[in-house]
């Protein structure tokens, strides 16, 4: 059975994902109601989106399902968008930059681990 999404098809904790868009609109100078909004909208803008798509399933550990859901998405668009990403780092500078967003991102998920785990 499926499980219903929440507001705006996202899932229902989406923190990681708003954490994600957060720091992807911010390296790539994007509004992050952008990278969310429903049009493809610019080319740089579906760029950031795809990226933030990525490292959502790559970093986050999350289904293609549920960043599709989150992202208001397909989860096909989802895998295009993350093939896309991984052909793209085949360029040192670009795969210098997503490993540096990746580091960024599991920094983050640690220390909210950590402060969950706090005594």
């Amino acid at each position: 059975m499926l499980r219903q999404a929440g507001a705006r098809g996202q899932t229902p904790n989406d923190a990681g994902f708003e954490q994600v868009i957060a720091l992807v609109a911010q390296q790539k100078s994007i509004a992050p109601e952008l990278i969310r909004h429903h049009s493809r909208c610019a080319f740089s803008t579906a760029r950031a989106r795809q990226l933030a798509m990525y490292l959502s399933h790559v970093a986050l550990g999350r289904t293609l399902t549920q960043v599709g859901m989150a992202f208001g998405r397909d989860r096909t668009t989802v895998s295009y968008a993350c093939a896309l990403i991984e052909d793209m780092r085949d360029d040192p500078r670009f795969d210098n930059e997503v490993c540096e967003l990746e580091g960024r991102i599991e920094a983050m998920i640690g220390s909210e681990r950590g402060s969950h785990h706090a005594h």
